[in-house]
């Protein structure tokens, strides 16, 4: 005979739910979808216990994952951004008396707004120095037998594209630009009454330098690397991977692909600074394959 339902969920409560029973279906295992496995769920926490070699290389992977997270997030508030002054009432004439008033309110409003572009200048600047060092590891004589490894360049091809879509996000966004405009002049007008200005003019300069500036982020990744040594190397090995990945379909989903198109060309220029290091590149690499690519 079937039991009624009111009483079999009356019954569930007299099961008891202490928190030290016994796992009876266990763990539940984590699947890696990817085909490279280049993610780590527990972050190779692991990798210490083992006492491994690749210690110093997880620490950095792990270092460069953090970034990209950091660089999606700032990647998202570029996308979304849109235009304040637009929204940003406007006095009639009897009511001029009031301009200073409104000058104040909105540039407590813009500052909010720009105070994450701030966020964004230090980080991109903070991002392409890591990158950089990081790259440099690898020009020492005891890293050029072991390079980086599959996961390592991955990390480092993923932090570049995230570079690239905040350069291409910043270029397009028209609406910053007013509004760092209106900023700067609603600045001018409060920062009458105050003292000890310098420091925040000087940021409001920079700021402007890069808000006007094409591609701002691509140029300062390109001082940075001129600023550390004998990346070439590190640089045509990103280069050759990337190229062997298109060609041979190792980047079975598209996101993944999309990172390779969207990095090669920048890692091509980084790479052919000078004449001596094209020549050193084309080397290594036909230029008819790269030119297959970029059709």
């Amino acid at each position: 005979m079937a039991v009624p339902v009111e009483e079999a969920i009356a019954a569930l409560s007299t099961f008891s739910l202490e928190h030290d029973q016994p796992e009876v279906q266990g763990l539940a295992a984590t699947l890696s979808t990817e085909r490279c496995a280049t993610n780590s769920p527990i972050e190779y926490s692991d990798v210490s216990a083992y006492r491994l070699s690749l210690s110093e290389d997880t620490k950095a992977v792990n270092q460069l994952n953090n970034l990209i997270q950091e660089g999606r997030e700032m990647s998202s508030v570029l996308y979304t951004y849109r235009s304040c002054v637009k929204a940003l009432p406007q006095l009639p004439d009897s009511m001029k008396q009031s301009q200073a008033e409104l000058y104040l309110e909105t540039y407590q409003v813009l500052d909010l707004e720009m105070s994450r572009l701030r966020e964004i200048q230090r980080w991109q600047s903070s991002a392409a120095a890591k990158l950089a060092a990081d790259m440099q590891r690898f020009s020492r004589p005891e890293r050029r037998i072991n390079g980086p490894t599959i996961t390592h360049l991955w990390s480092m091809l993923k932090l570049l594209d995230v570079l690239v879509q905040l350069d291409h996000l910043k270029n397009a966004k028209a609406s910053i630009p007013n509004d760092f405009s209106w900023y700067k002049r609603t600045f001018t007008q409060v920062s009458v009454q105050w003292q000890d200005t310098d420091t925040m003019r000087e940021e409001l300069d920079d700021l402007q330098i890069f808000l006007s500036t094409r591609w701002a982020i691509l140029l300062n990744l390109q001082v940075e690397m001129f600023r550390v040594n004998n990346v070439e190397d590190i640089l045509q090995v990103l280069i050759i991977f990337c190229v062997e990945s298109v060609e041979l379909d190792f980047a079975l989903l598209f996101p993944e692909r999309h990172v390779l198109l969207r990095v090669l060309p920048v890692l091509v220029v980084l790479a052919t600074s000078s004449e001596k290091d094209g020549e050193s590149l084309y080397k290594r690499v036909k230029i008819n394959r790269l030119i297959s690519i970029f059709k």
